[in-house]
């Protein structure tokens, strides 16, 4: 099965490649620390879509003898890697821009160039956000950006997003520090703008990495799926009550371990049936089930945690 890049990632890639280069062009030409962070930013971002293009194929490979249930858990290591690169060359490289240049009170020429690239950037940014926005599903943004941020096991749109998000936010504290120096004649806001655009590049990565650890770790499905999966299998005539049910998240896919009483005795081979027909009918109600352990049990073997 070939890999499929969310549309997001793709958005995020053109619109860096394009800003990058305009805001290395006005660096270079107006002598500006913040458009020249706001550069490494994009350059920052580039390289990561990059890398999560490489971890979402990576993801696809077959499951071996080693590695059973497949490789889609490639993708954490991948996002990981591009929430580090993010801290370290993006928010950290800004960061020394910014200091080096309040430290050697370096001016500015032709600041107005300046600020009309990264007033542009603004622009294309923000499209890019929009667009990143539009291309997740309509039902799992209804509850907010922040929710879906938080619940999300989609980590390349997750971190697209952020990335799009945070350079937003990068061009807006740029085009400030920018626009003082130029109506105040002092480059420390410049400076001042370069240090804000790393501070924004850190915080993001940190954000990114602390989600990306809960899905490292082993995080649950959403709520609201877990419960519609605890109302579905009540539902069925076959189970007589559930003791145990673990829905975790396996990068696009769900991982289900349930125990439960069955509501009748039956031999051995109409067992096997029973649950074969249970967890093919789970798999037909949540496409997103790629794996279905079931356990069944006996009342008098006791309770079990839940």
């Amino acid at each position: 099965m070939p890999a499929t890049v969310p549309r997001a990632v793709y958005y995020a890639l053109a619109s860096n490649v394009v800003v990058a280069l305009c805001k290395f062009a006005a660096a270079a030409y107006t002598n500006s620390g913040a458009t020249l962070s706001e550069a490494v930013h994009s350059s920052a971002d580039c390289l990561n879509q990059v890398l999560l293009i490489a971890g979402r194929r990576a993801a696809h490979s077959g499951p071996d003898e080693e590695h059973p249930l497949g490789f889609g858990r490639e993708t954490h290591f991948y996002a990981m890697l591009v929430a580090l690169q993010f801290f370290l060359v993006g928010g950290l490289a800004s960061m020394v821009i910014g200091v080096w240049r309040v430290w050697h009170r370096t001016g500015l020429d032709r600041p107005e160039v300046a600020v009309a690239v990264v007033f542009v950037s603004a622009v294309v940014e923000g499209a890019s956000l929009r667009a990143s926005i539009l291309s997740i599903d309509r039902k799992r943004r209804a509850g907010g950006l922040w929710r879906w941020f938080r619940e999300t096991g989609e980590l390349e749109t997750m971190l697209s997003i952020g990335e799009d998000a945070a350079a937003l936010a990068g061009v807006l504290v740029s085009l400030t520090g920018t626009g003082l120096a130029t109506l105040t004649g002092r480059p420390g806001f410049d400076a001042l703008g370069s240090i804000g655009v790393g501070l924004v590049m850190m915080a993001t990565a940190v954000l990114s990495l602390r989600e990306i650890k809960s899905l490292i770790v082993g995080e649950a499905a959403r709520p609201g799926v877990r419960k519609a999966m605890r109302a579905w299998l009540d539902a069925r005539p076959e189970i007589g009550h559930i003791v145990s049910l673990v829905v975790l998240r396996w990068s696009d896919s769900l991982l289900v371990a349930i125990q439960a009483e069955l509501s009748e005795h039956c031999d051995a081979e109409e067992l096997v049936r029973v649950i074969d027909r249970i967890e093919n009918a789970l798999q037909d109600a949540f496409p997103a089930v790629r794996w279905v352990f079931f356990e069944p049990e006996l009342r008098e073997h006791g309770e079990h945690p839940p």
